[in-house]
């Protein structure tokens, strides 16, 4: 997985129009009517009520003598992100990861070749719709607009519907519990990537990556501090908010979702917020909208309520987290971002829709937030290593809590239940492991972290294997590997130095967006982590590229890319850069990047290339906490699978899963799906 920035372009968030006293208006002129209407409506009901139990009885029945009829077979499927095998196999060599060593004997282990790209949504999707890339259109975490060349994440649109704010899905193509539904068989589905919103079907959903925080981003934080704010905090990923003690007390704000006035113009949701310090004891007191919290220096606090109000009769309700990271000299708390209030959420996040409350009154408040683990606090300092762990460790506990009483109700059918962890700390702890970074730290207090990740999900797995019967089938996998990242390449500096981009007014570089990109002298132009586009002619706005010179160009541009070197080092950054016709296909196949680069390990795209900018130079020395990734080429960061039943997996894919479910239960895969079963079902 890779995390982005919280807004991909300055527009994006929601806005909610709160223009709405004429519904004051229009309630009075029709109450009376209503009043009639409804009585009226009342005696038709009363008159047919038998008719409608009658039928609905009927209906029940016949569920029920589906429910009977359908195979009483059991799938569980526990997705891992990140897992990656180099570390697996050496962790069950050292005897650290009994269950998986236990599951790798009595059943099979192999490695499962990830999708091109490797990229979590990519593979995700894939694995839930067993479709090729060009079948689901999903091709990278950011994609464009070829009439604007703008980016935008894949996840899923926030669009105005009438006055209303709404929320789809990119992918297309159907997941497999769609396709079990459809056979009145159900489905357990819990934080899979590229879910929000969740669509109905047979089963219970909580969606995972693609459910923004209450304003509409992937997770905007908030952090107070009486420190001078830098040109840094200036271009924080979150939210640096000055604040000041006012005879031992700071009067500030909490902020939400944007609310449109009467006139359009949108400004922020505010929360009056109150920070009152105890000095002696070394805490403060948190006060906003009845709410008294304690929090004491270095530690989190429990789960919070916060209401913003979008209007008459409209609330947003959320769920907050702080972290006290000091007092003195200088006060500096940490906000997340605010989730979804999983009680009554702004848009559904689970299916059916109250199921995500039901849980909180069974475990409590839970993230609701796509991908909750903050790295970029960790990036930008405002919370420490130790902070963000503890923070991992209450993700992971409430996963659990989650976990267990999703398998309290499973019955029959697919469960299918997602882990982040692996691949949040190896993004941001892979520089305890790599000797040859600027950041690696020998005998540091870190050094083993991501080994004990491995092992925390060992132990998870075992409390799983406990409860099977010899019946269930289990799966355990991996969408793709890891690696170090120590360089990040601009491929648009490279299109521009190799002629292939241009920018306007004698520019030598470009900020985000294709700022200062000539389109109508460009013929490629990069965006996202990987993806390279021609300027195509009857496809971008002001395309230049015709069909005859799309081929020639493509050819060209892969030889010389595969052929350069890091000016730096000598070596080669590219392993092999991929033409979209060969590793695309499907019904969206040219909707994706006529060229995809596959990154030699230690290289990775730059932030920069990922929003369309072009930097001044080539290669840059990544210096980050961010020091894993697994944005290279797909072929050298293969996933795992293990099967606690024997089998053939050698060779199989993550596209390959969809198909082997649908078996399973003696469903016919769709034609369109290109993957073939590594389990059958047998008579």
């Amino acid at each position: 997985m890779v995390y982005l920035r919280n807004y991909v372009d300055p527009g994006s968030g929601f806005i909610f129009g709160q223009g709405l006293s004429i519904v004051w208006v229009l309630f009075l002129g029709f109450f009376g009517v209503l009043l009639l209407f409804f009585r009226g409506l009342f005696r038709f009901l009363k008159k047919f009520f038998l008719i409608l139990v009658a039928i609905a009885l009927i209906l029940y029945a016949g569920g029920l003598l589906m429910h009977k009829n359908s195979p009483k077979k059991k799938v569980i499927i526990i997705g891992i992100d990140a897992m990656d095998p180099g570390i697996t196999e050496k962790l069950i060599q050292e005897g650290r990861l009994p269950n998986f060593s236990s599951l790798k004997k009595n059943g099979t282990y192999a490695h499962l070749r990830t999708t091109n790209p490797a990229e979590s949504v990519v593979a995700w999707t894939s694995f839930a719709t067993g479709l090729n890339p060009g079948g689901h259109g999903i091709f990278d975490f950011i994609m464009r607009d070829p009439n604007t060349y703008l980016p935008y994440l894949s996840l899923n649109e926030i669009y105005n519907d009438k006055g209303k704010t709404k929320v789809r899905l990119r992918r297309k193509g159907k997941p497999f519990w769609e396709f079990l539904s459809e056979h009145n068989i159900p489905g357990f589905v819990y934080f899979c990537p590229n879910t929000f919103p969740p669509q109905p079907f047979s089963g219970r959903m909580i969606s995972g990556m693609g459910v923004p925080d209450i304003t509409g981003t992937m997770g905007r934080f908030s952090f107070y501090t009486t420190k001078i704010l830098s040109a840094e905090d200036k271009d924080s990923r979150g939210r640096v908010i000055p604040v000041v003690f006012e005879n031992g007390i700071i009067h500030t704000e909490i902020y939400g979702p944007k609310v449109a006035s009467k006139g359009g113009i949108a400004g922020e949701g505010r929360i009056p917020f109150k920070i009152i310090l105890h000095p002696d004891t070394k805490d403060v007191v948190l006060e906003f909208q009845g709410n008294k919290v304690l929090l004491k220096e270095k530690t989190w606090s429990h789960w919070v309520r916060v209401s913003f109000s979008l209007g008459p009769f409209k609330k947003a309700h959320g769920i907050v987290k702080y972290y006290l990271k000091s007092i003195h000299p200088e006060l500096e708390l940490y906000m997340s971002p605010v989730n979804f209030d999983p009680q009554k959420p702004l848009f559904p996040v689970s299916y059916p829709k109250a199921y995500s409350a039901e849980l909180v009154k069974k475990i409590g408040f839970f993230y609701t937030q796509g991908m909750p683990h903050d790295t970029w606090a960790l990036t930008e300092g405002r919370l420490d290593e130790q902070a963000f762990l503890e923070q991992v460790d209450d993700i992971l506990m409430e996963n659990e809590k989650i976990l267990n009483e999703g398998l309290k109700d499973f019955k029959n059918g697919a469960f299918f239940y997602y882990f982040e962890v692996l691949d949040a700390v190896q993004h941001m702890f892979w520089r305890y492991l790599d000797t040859t970074r600027p950041l690696y730290a020998k005998n540091s207090a870190y050094q083993d972290t991501i080994y004990k990740y491995y092992e925390k999900m060992d132990k998870i797995v075992g409390s799983l294997l406990k409860r099977l019967d010899r019946d269930t089938i289990l799966i355990v996998l991996s969408d793709h590997g890891f690696g170090s990242f120590r360089k990040a390449v601009n491929i648009n500096r490279w299109l521009l130095a190799n002629g292939y981009l241009f920018l306007s007014e004698a520019k030598k570089e470009s900020g985000e967006f294709f700022e200062n990109v000539d389109w109508s002298r460009t013929k490629a132009y990069a965006l996202g982590f990987g993806g390279i586009y021609l300027n195509r002619i009857g496809r971008e706005y002001y395309g230049i590229v015709s069909e005859v010179e799309a081929k020639k160009l493509k050819s060209e541009i892969i030889n010389r890319l595969e052929a350069a070197r890091d000016p730096q080092s000598g070596e080669k950054f590219i392993s092999k850069v991929y033409s979209g016709d060969d590793i695309f296909s499907g019904r969206y196949q040219n909707d994706g990047p006529d060229l995809f680069v596959g990154f030699n390990t230690g290289y990775r795209a730059s932030w920069q290339t990922a929003l369309g900018g072009v930097p001044a130079v080539l290669i840059e020395n990544n210096d980050k906490k961010w020091s894993g990734d697994h944005l290279i080429d797909y072929n050298l960061v293969p996933g795992v699978i293990f099967v606690n039943k024997k089998t053939a997996l050698e060779g199989h894919s993550i596209v390959d899963v969809a198909p082997t479910v649908l078996g399973l239960f003696r469903i016919a895969q769709a034609k369109e799906m290109p993957g073939k079963s590594f389990l059958e079902e047998k008579e």
